[in-house]
């Protein structure tokens, strides 16, 4: 029988550990719009870092939770950031209906994948290192933001400063429901469209009326025709609102349409576009605002040469966690498209983001424990 890798083992054998600690976390729920909430988990998460030995810095925020880096000095030629946030789409009181358990190697509750199980692993990584004295190969600063499920508005500069710093980034979000490792990420965007036109009596003279939905209409079939199923673009016309009472010609009609694209020059394609839409009736006036909010992440040079490190840490420990590109973006998207190294999926195996299933499966996320501490080590 071949020996289990001495970290692996050790990884696996901390689940009372780990998950007294994502109880900790999951339990104080912190969803992205509610600051106060926000603050309590910042607050248990200055402690608990302080605690163990981390430099805390509290990045106060006026309108979302307060960000936090924190921060262990070590010599060494290496810098790593573990990017990570503590918010959740999940509102107070949702755990009266969705509790935190475990069931099996199943672990339930909201944010448990989408993040809290990722802070979770960086917090775990860090103390095994502590424990069988392994010597990081330099300065780690892990990162909590507040804001990234609303597309990280607030904290996008913090981020980028740390990125810029650092020589690589771990982001610690789930990975793929198969457990891959993500390695490209589509970049995200929102378009906001407005139309204006001419209200008019819908019965006595609609002629008069020039109207803004039969506009948002038009538009809708042109956004549609952007699509580029093969290229991996997609633009969908998700919300939209316009008129006021039935008998009357609407003046006013607004929507909202959602961006995905896995290249800039799909980006710019979409924009120039976009930018280019004229109503097809010269009364109606037409605003489109917005843009692309992620750059997409995209496979370069720098994330190649740390994907292959990863790979070669798994292939000692005897895993094989595999790759995926993925729709959804993430924090990682901001730092790729700023050059630096990055690997995304470290955080857990998670299912079911953003769903009443949402869970962790806890083997599996104690291997990526095993390897996030071997590449933050001189064991990787």
């Amino acid at each position: 029988m071949v020996a289990m890798h001495p970290l692996l083992e050790h990884a696996l054998g901390r689940e009372e550990r780990y998950l007294e600690t994502l109880k900790e976390l999951v339990l104080i729920e912190s969803p992205t719009h509610d600051k106060t909430a926000a603050d309590r988990l910042a607050d248990h998460l200055a402690t608990l870092l302080s605690n163990e030995g981390w430099t805390v810095e509290r990045h106060l925020q006026q309108v979302v939770g307060d960000h936090l880096s924190a921060r262990r000095d070590a010599p060494g030629d290496i810098s790593t950031l573990l990017l990570a946030h503590y918010d959740t789409v999940w509102p107070v009181g949702t755990l009266e209906g969705m509790p935190f358990y475990r069931e099996g190697d199943c672990v339930h509750g909201p944010g448990t994948s989408d993040m809290k199980a990722g802070i979770t692993t960086c917090l775990e990584a860090i103390r095994i290192a502590d424990e069988r004295g392994m010597a990081l190969r330099g300065p780690v600063t892990l990162l909590l933001t507040s804001d990234e499920e609303s597309g990280s508005l607030h904290s996008r500069e913090l981020i980028e400063e740390l990125a810029k710093l650092h020589d690589r980034v771990l982001v610690v979000e789930p990975g793929s429901e198969d457990g891959s490792l993500k390695v490209g990420r589509k970049g995200t965007g929102m378009i906001e469209f407005r139309a204006r036109g001419q209200s008019a009596h819908a019965g006595n003279n609609p002629e008069a009326g020039a109207s803004a939905l039969r506009e948002l209409a038009h538009f809708l079939f042109f956004v549609e025709g952007l699509n580029d199923p093969e290229a991996g673009t997609s633009v969908n016309l998700t919300v939209a609102s316009g008129g006021t009472v039935p008998n009357v010609i609407a003046e006013e009609a607004s929507a909202d349409v959602d961006l995905r694209v896995f290249t800039l020059a799909e980006a710019e394609r979409l924009d120039r576009e976009l930018r280019n839409y004229r109503p097809h009736n010269p009364r109606v006036e037409v605003e489109i605002t917005g843009g692309l909010n992620r750059p997409p992440m995209e496979r370069t040079e720098a994330n190649e040469v740390l994907l292959a490190e990863a790979e070669a840490v798994q292939r000692s420990m005897g895993l094989a966690l595999g790759t995926a590109v993925v729709g959804g973006g993430s924090d990682g998207n901001f730092t790729t498209a700023l050059g630096a190294a990055t690997l995304d999926g470290l955080g857990s195996l998670g299912v079911g983001m953003h769903a009443r299933h949402e869970h962790i499966e806890l083997g599996a996320t104690l291997e990526r424990v095993a390897l996030v501490t071997a590449l933050v080590t001189r064991a990787g």
